[in-house]
């Protein structure tokens, strides 16, 4: 085991990218003033914060356009059944398929599709005050959201009892909404895990908006994939996950805005991923051990992907992986400001620290800019069962605790790396650590070092 810390040999404001130095020492030391080293949102600005963050960091209003997609008259749907909500009072619905069903009480509409051999393009629109849209069979559907406001208050918005994809189309101009209540009312054998359920995969397209208020349980849960490709969704205060699925979550467009009391976006089956390809993320989560993106399999974020993390509560992380985690290009910050968690109740007593960056396996890092601040008392960058390796990319890191916790090796090919812990050790590897040249770690005294 090879234990080595960097120490601060004099105050200095970082410029990433110039020449930077490095003195191996095994005293303690170090100052523990902000001295502008990163607290000054390393572009020389001010803050209000008094910790060196911008109030509003991590989050802007920048790259939320859209891409344009054509209205409905211009899409030449087939199969077209369309259900109008005329709040409070009986839905108007158009409906020329015999093999398909339609039965409304009140603003509950059931739609039940006796075959398997074609699909049916639902278009909705108007307000259902307490109301909700339920689809049984087993055949591929689209959803057109074409300015929806559905509330329900005994279960989901819309529920859908079929594994096959629904593609849910948010239609250029349009507004939508969904929302539940605090408590369901579900038949026996089916399952309804949020405000808009489906058992087959969910798929996300279109220019228009979606909201989704969640006051049971999760926002958006899928027993399959959830993808979007364009779009803009926004999560306002869901009671447990924002976007729930049990496969693969892919983002390709779009925008996801995300607050919950729960995880903002989980992943539950160890051989899917999260896949960040394109779109933005704005995820902000609150309660303990609620984290940012979770997943049982790896996660993967590269290309032209934003991704912007918050998490205020004791133990949280804004990425958990179980499995590895793949950095290869876009904009990834994140920012938690929690403490540890401690759990009485086991023995001895379970401890989880707020961290920026948790997985068990890998991390490897080829592009892109990764900025991570945990700013809460023994808060970490980044924790990693086994290595990192960074090839390329730019990568600040500021932590109150330790800034890289490796418990393999750390291999620096490439990439500019800024790593600063303001009370332990910039790096504490227990393994090897090669491209020291590459680094720049500010140790604020501690134990250990690096």
């Amino acid at each position: 085991m090879l234990r080595f810390r960097y120490t601060m040999l004099f105050a200095f404001t970082v410029t990433l990218g110039l020449a930077m130095f490095l003195s191996c020492s095994s005293s303690s030391g170090g100052d523990d003033s902000d001295n502008g080293a990163w607290g000054a949102n390393n572009d020389g600005s001010s803050s209000s914060n008094g910790d060196g963050t911008n109030p509003d960091w991590p989050f802007d209003s920048s790259d939320e356009a859209l891409q344009s997609t054509p209205g409905l008259e211009d899409l030449n749907l087939q199969k077209v059944i369309k259900i109008e909500y005329k709040s409070g009072n009986a839905p108007v619905i158009t409906n020329t398929f015999s093999e398909v069903s339609i039965n409304p009480t009140g603003e509950n509409v059931v739609v039940r599709i006796n075959t398997s051999e074609t699909e049916y393009n639902f278009v909705l629109s108007g307000i259902a005050n307490n109301g909700s849209l339920k689809i049984y069979g087993d055949v591929r559907k689209g959803l057109y959201l074409n300015g929806v406001s559905i509330t329900n208050n005994t279960g989901p918005a819309i529920n859908i009892q079929g594994g096959k994809r629904a593609l849910v189309h948010l239609l250029n101009g349009t507004q939508n909404f969904l929302a539940d209540g605090p408590n369901y009312n579900i038949p026996s054998g089916e399952q309804a895990k949020g405000t808009f359920f489906s058992e087959g995969k969910l798929l996300f397209d279109g220019s228009g908006s979606l909201e989704v208020r969640a006051k049971y349980k999760h926002a958006i849960a899928v027993d399959n994939d959830f993808e979007i490709r364009n779009g803009r969704i926004i999560i306002n205060g869901a009671a447990n996950d924002g976007i729930h699925a049990n496969d693969m979550i892919e983002v390709k467009g779009g925008v996801l805005k995300i607050t919950s009391k729960g995880d903002a976006i989980q992943s539950e089956n160890e051989y899917s991923a999260v896949m960040i390809t394109g779109g933005k993320i704005a995820a902000t989560t609150t309660d303990i051990k609620s984290h940012g993106i979770i997943s049982e399999g790896p996660t993967i974020i590269k290309d032209k992907a934003i991704v912007q993390i918050s998490v205020s509560g004791n133990g949280s992380k804004g990425i958990l992986s179980r499995n590895y985690v793949d950095f290869l290009g876009g904009k990834l910050s994140i920012k938690t400001s929690g403490t540890r968690s401690i759990d009485n109740s086991v023995t001895p007593p379970d401890t989880s620290a707020a961290t920026g960056i948790k997985l068990a396996t890998d991390l490897s890092i080829k592009g892109g800019e990764l900025t991570i601040k945990s700013l809460g008392d023994k808060a970490k960058g980044i924790n990693t069962d086994r290595n990192i390796i960074i090839s390329a990319g730019n990568v600040n890191i500021d932590a109150d605790d330790d800034g890289m916790r490796v418990h393999g090796n750390l291999k620096i090919d490439g990439g500019i790396v800024y790593v600063k812990s303001r009370k332990k050790n910039a790096i504490d590897c227990d393994g090897t650590v090669t491209g020291r040249d590459k680094l720049t770690a500010v140790d604020k005294g501690g134990a250990g070092g690096f």
